[in-house]
């Protein structure tokens, strides 16, 4: 699944990608840490600039996972 580009999507559809992205598929997850953020922040926090419009997806990742 790739993540919305700002331009071409809506706030609600950035806000499913990224509950979608990072849901917790526990117990079949295997402790993946999917729905767990850096910091401890949950994934709509943590992609929070990204829904509303302010930066990339992309931009906030690679800081995330260097």
């Amino acid at each position: 699944m790739i993540a919305p580009q700002i331009a071409y999507s809506d706030r609600d559809e950035r806000f499913e990608f990224v509950v979608e992205r990072f849901k917790c598929k526990a117990p079949a997850c295997g402790g993946c840490g999917s729905c767990r953020m850096p910091n401890g922040k949950s994934a709509i926090d943590t992609f929070a600039d990204y829904i509303d419009g302010k930066v990339e997806f992309s931009a906030i990742a690679s800081k995330l996972w260097r």
